[in-house]
């Protein structure tokens, strides 16, 4: 059987005219579908920065052609991994037959070179690989059914269409090589398996059968995808090559100032989102791993990441013919509104904005901003919002703290210790940012004396602020109101740069993500640490020295804001490590994996009345780990942790944040 006779057709008329046919017909209608696609997104809001290609093009790299994320879970990691990379291959060799479609049998000449034979054999791997992967998500659906996946037709039809890409490419290779036709036929062991199997009569038969199944599923499945779960094959690349580079709990800033008329505060419709936000929604591939690590979605809210982003897309699916089909002057708007109307306010106010979905996400999908830009749009627009809310807004405007104390107590804390205020002049080299918990709660209070303490033992300079500090609108922001947090974070920026502020220390994560990655935006541009870290560096540098001993058991929990916010999560630790006497036990959940203790993203000022509470379910979780206390490093997880502890019966365990720990042990032998 000759290469080049095998474009013939089994209708007795040329093949490459009713191949021009459907190829025609194939690609006008990806065109079609695409560019409705692209409309809609183009639909969303502009601003989207895209800075740092090196960093984009290194990441896409990565995470996305490396899947480094997906080997989180190694079964359907390795699974989707190799359907993947098999994705990848083939692109030459589907450009190959359509190619001979188009030319009448002239194929690439790449593949007669000694590159095109390495290529031969790994495409003949990957046929084997790529039903291995197609096979172990049959039997994951079929079998062992993981409660993450969401079950429907749409997934057998692009596993049996991948599938079938597959064996029509061994069978067409096969019976090429079964009929003598000449080419590199030695590096391709699977398909010379398959071709042994073939009769000769039918050779010819069987290639062009395969060859045409073969593109007809291909133009199947290119032109399927943009309505299926799967356009993610689309614009997975894409989404993890566009992907917002600022650190994870770094939230928009909104301009105020310049608000256009018709314009809206936040996002009421779906077209005010950006238009990468509605990438995400395109890019979704429904595989649940962030349902499984959501805190609100363990116990019981009605906040599920995965179907909060499905029914966004299913919405901008649904008011296409809203936004397309508008006046030619631009975009329309969807009648629905986000809030309310497409999701559930109990599921907008529910989010801990923990960031564990975002972190647990392959493709880079967010899914804070969306939720917040849904609270800024029910705050500024529209003043509704749960009414704890209120109070804790009403103090930070009228005391500069939600607890509405007044801003001359701030200082209380320290009285008795020598703590020097900015305003008295003194040179510092620290500016102790304190922080509305540490200023107000007894245990935040109990952190601010250890650190104090701690500072002064190893010879370093620092200074507050006392009245002249207020809270910096880490809770009001991330509630919605961006009018408020604005207002705050303009006066401390005003404060720290008057007094010159190089360096900030401070003990509370969300005081840290603000000041350290909001505040630029406003002129505040600071050097800050976490207290952790600052004394795990003096321990380091050995200028502090913690002797006394400290008989205790205990677990150790990670905040969110100081971890998966910011990346810390060794400092804790090390000072920790450092304690004489201190045993800790590492609970399953920690590190990366650590859940939310329910106080992030100003859920501190909420109650908490649907479900299971948060914190109890994470204070079961740090019991598991044998040890009864536990470690914090946030005053926030402190209150809720101890919260827990006491609702669940634990009368006896205690919570405790590490630098008091530290404290305890400066030179002297603490209580057991």
């Amino acid at each position: 059987m000759e290469h080049h006779a095998t474009a013939g057709s089994l209708l007795g008329v040329p093949g490459t005219a009713w191949f021009y046919v459907l190829a025609a017909v194939a690609v006008a209608g990806v065109v079609y579908s695409l560019q409705r696609k692209i409309r809609l997104l183009a639909a969303g809001r502009g601003g989207v920065a895209l800075a740092d290609w090196p960093a984009r093009v290194c990441g896409l790299f990565v995470w996305a052609i490396g899947q480094k994320r997906m080997f989180a879970e190694p079964v359907p990691g390795i699974m989707h991994a190799l359907i993947f990379w098999g994705f990848l291959v083939f692109v030459v060799r589907s450009l190959s037959l359509v190619i001979e479609g188009l030319a009448k049998g002239w194929e690439l000449p790449l593949l007669r070179t000694p590159l095109g034979s390495a290529y031969l054999l790994t495409k003949d791997v990957f046929i084997v690989l790529v039903l291995v992967g197609v096979a172990i998500a049959a039997w994951r659906r079929l079998v062992t059914r993981p409660e993450r996946l969401e079950y429907s037709a749409d997934a057998w039809v692009i596993l049996g269409l991948i599938a079938l890409l597959m064996v029509t490419d061994a069978l067409a290779d096969g019976a090429r090589i079964a009929g003598g036709a000449p080419g590199p036929w030695q590096w391709t062991p699977v398909s010379r398996a398959v071709g042994s199997l073939l009769g000769g009569g039918s050779l010819h038969a069987v290639y062009v059968w395969s060859w045409w199944v073969h593109l007809g599923a291909l133009f199947l499945f290119a032109n399927y995808l943009p309505y299926s779960k799967h356009f993610h094959v689309y614009t997975s690349l894409p989404n993890v090559l566009l992907r917002p580079l600022d650190p994870p709990g770094k939230l928009e800033k909104m301009d105020l100032e310049n608000i256009g008329e018709g314009s809206t505060l936040g996002a009421q419709r779906v077209t005010d989102l950006t238009w990468k936000q509605l990438l995400d929604l395109y890019t979704c591939t429904e595989c649940g791993r962030c349902t499984t690590v959501c805190p609100t979605t363990i116990t019981h809210k009605p906040l599920v990441p995965r179907d909060l982003t499905i029914d966004l897309r299913d919405h901008l699916n649904a008011a296409c013919g809203e936004i397309l089909g508008a006046a030619r002057s631009g975009p329309g708007t969807p009648a629905r509104e986000l809030a309310g109307d497409v999701i559930d306010s109990e599921t907008v106010w529910a989010c801990t904005t923990c960031r564990w979905c975002e972190q647990a996400c392959p493709l880079f999908i967010s899914y804070v901003d969306k939720i917040v830009e849904m609270r800024r749009h029910l705050v500024l627009e529209k003043a509704t919002f749960p009414e704890e809310a209120e109070i804790a807004f009403r103090g930070m405007e009228v005391n500069g703290n939600p607890w509405q104390l007044p801003a001359e107590q701030r200082a209380d804390w320290a009285k008795g210790l020598g703590v020097p205020l900015a305003a008295e002049g003194a040179s510092f080299e620290y500016l102790f940012w304190v922080g509305c918990a540490g200023a107000y709660d007894e245990a935040g209070q109990q952190a601010s004396r250890a650190l104090a303490r701690l500072l002064a033992a190893a010879g370093v300079s620092f200074a507050i602020l006392g009245p002249e500090e207020t809270c910096t609108g880490d809770a009001a922001r991330r509630l919605g109101n961006e009018y408020l947090f604005q207002t705050l974070a303009a006066a401390n920026v005003e404060t720290l740069n008057r007094y010159d502020v190089k360096k900030i220390v401070t003990n509370c994560p969300h005081c840290l993500n603000t000041l350290q990655h909001e505040y630029p935006d406003f002129g505040g541009r600071f050097e800050v640490v976490h207290g952790t870290q600052l004394v795990a560096q003096l321990l380091a540098e050995g200028r502090l020295a913690l002797t006394g001993e400290v008989r205790q058991v205990l677990t150790y929990h990670d905040p969110c804001y100081l971890g998966r916010s910011n990346g810390e999560y060794e400092a804790p630790r090390r000072i920790l490590a450092a304690i004489p006497g201190l045993v800790v036990k590492e609970a399953e959940l920690s590190r990366e994996k650590a859940m939310c203790c329910g106080a992030g993203g100003g859920r501190m000022w909420l109650e908490e009345k649907l479900g299971e509470r948060i914190n109890q379910t994470r204070v079961r979780q740090l019991q598991a780990s044998g040890a009864s206390d536990v470690a914090v490093a946030c005053p926030f997880c402190a209150v809720m942790i101890g919260n827990g502890q006491q609702e669940l019966g634990f009368e006896q365990a205690r919570t405790v944040d590490v630098l008091v720990l530290a404290a305890r042990a400066l030179g002297e032998t603490a209580r057991s």
